[in-house]
């Protein structure tokens, strides 16, 4: 798959798309979410090669998930590690309950709080949420959520 937003062109891979696919809530299910990982490349072109998948230390409802930080940073500094730095976090992706998804309040203040209080390697995060019918795909740039 491969979309704009903005200036960036966000190619997300078949192996990625198949885990969110995975992950698609139904009426009984708690919400899912984990990291993104990818590489950016000339001209704003963003590669999403891989997600993590959910654990047992994260912690998760019907309408809410946080992930464990601690597995997090140890599958980001094991893939940028794999990688000689090429595979980098690039943000966060989650499920929820509903067709069409949308990102809620605390969607968009974990995004907004990850990019003020992580090292990141670029000047933006990726936020994915996977809904029953539909990917939401955005970029946050420090400044604001570009979802078109």
């Amino acid at each position: 798959m491969m979309l704009k937003r903005d200036k960036y062109t966000i190619h997300i891979s078949d192996e990625v798309l198949s885990i969110l696919n995975k992950y698609k809530q139904d009426k009984n299910q708690n919400e899912s979410g984990g990291i993104i990982l990818g590489s950016v490349h000339k001209d704003n072109h963003i590669y999403i090669s891989k997600i993590s998948e959910p654990n047992a230390l994260d912690k998760s409802s019907r309408c809410g998930f946080e992930r464990d930080k601690k597995t997090a940073q140890i599958i980001v500094d094991a893939e940028f590690y794999e990688s000689d730095g090429k595979v980098i976090y690039l943000g966060e992706w989650h499920t929820h309950p509903e067709k069409n998804p949308t990102p809620s309040f605390v969607d968009i203040r974990m995004i907004k709080q990850q990019y003020k209080v992580n090292k990141i390697n670029e000047n933006f995060l990726i936020l994915l949420i996977q809904g029953t019918g539909s990917l939401y795909v955005s970029v946050y740039n420090g400044n604001q959520i570009i979802d078109k």
